[in-house]
């Protein structure tokens, strides 16, 4: 007697979507308690979504008392809170005692590593996360940049970062995989910023290796000037979540098919260990 294929995927039946709920927000630039009340809707997040994500520049300064602030406003989500840190944040001279004032408050900081949320129907979200760093989109997407001793600094720097992103996404075996970075990696969410400053904002290696290991979302901010929606060169979709692009969190409804999904898992030949957090 043959055996009958699964329901799932016998003839004629419809396909079976996982549908995952993604909030996210970046450049909060939280200065005091004065900007508790700066993102409105935080509160009832937790009825429209399944998990907030904050890229980057959560203070203006990187002082200790911002960061407390910061995971204060935070908390009120009542959501598993992952987040990378943004130049600003960048700016703390006692940056392991910055994560772990945020960490207090139930946010977890990825710095090129990945983290796995398991949801309440069981569905894993990974997320894999660093700053990234500047450095241009030049020659795939932006204008060539003066080549300064600082431009050289960044290249360095940007090698490391998308590295590190690259072995986080690698490491993720999860439902749906999610790129967060604080940097832009691709020009298509740059809006109205100024060519002159496109070097400062991002640069196209990382946009590389999104499309090399291919993420379901990519979400970063950065870009107070740029436009809320775009994607790779190859057609990654990415969100640009700063707040004075988004205006409020903004939130994003993956609905992926999960046949497809178990296929694609099974097939990936690179597949390392989580990386963890440094």
């Amino acid at each position: 007697m043959e055996s009958q294929p699964p329901a799932s995927v016998a003839q004629g039946s419809a396909p079976q979507f996982l549908r995952v709920r993604v909030a996210a927000i970046g450049d909060l630039h939280v200065r005091g308690r004065e900007d508790l009340p700066a993102v409105p809707g935080l509160a009832a997040l937790a009825k429209h979504a399944d998990l907030l994500l904050v890229a980057g520049d959560l203070t203006e300064n990187g002082r200790l008392l911002e960061a407390e602030v910061a995971g204060e406003l935070l908390a009120a989500a009542r959501l598993p809170v992952v987040a990378v840190l943004g130049n600003h944040d960048l700016r703390s001279l006692r940056r392991a005692a910055f994560r772990r004032v945020l960490e207090r408050s139930g946010v977890e900081v990825l710095d090129g590593c990945a983290t796995v949320v398991r949801l309440a129907n069981g569905s894993r979200i990974g997320i894999a996360g660093t700053p990234g760093s500047g450095g241009g989109f030049w020659p795939h997407e932006g204008p060539n940049a003066i080549h300064t001793r600082t431009l050289k600094r960044l290249a360095l720097r940007a090698r490391r970062e998308c590295q590190a992103l690259e072995r986080a996404l690698l490491s993720l075996d999860a439902d749906v995989r999610i790129a967060m970075l604080h940097f832009a990696p691709t020009t298509t969410t740059l809006g109205r910023e100024p060519l002159a400053k496109y070097w400062m904002l991002g640069n196209c290696e990382l946009g590389a290796v999104l499309d090399r290991r291919l993420p379901d979302l990519v979400v970063h901010g950065h870009a107070h000037l740029g436009t809320l929606k775009g994607s790779t060169l190859g057609g990654v979709p990415v969100r640009n979540v700063a707040l004075p692009v988004a205006g409020r969190v903004h939130l994003e409804v993956l609905e992926l098919e999960l046949e497809k999904r178990k296929r694609g898992h099974a097939r990936a030949p690179e597949l390392v260990p989580l990386v963890p957090c440094r």
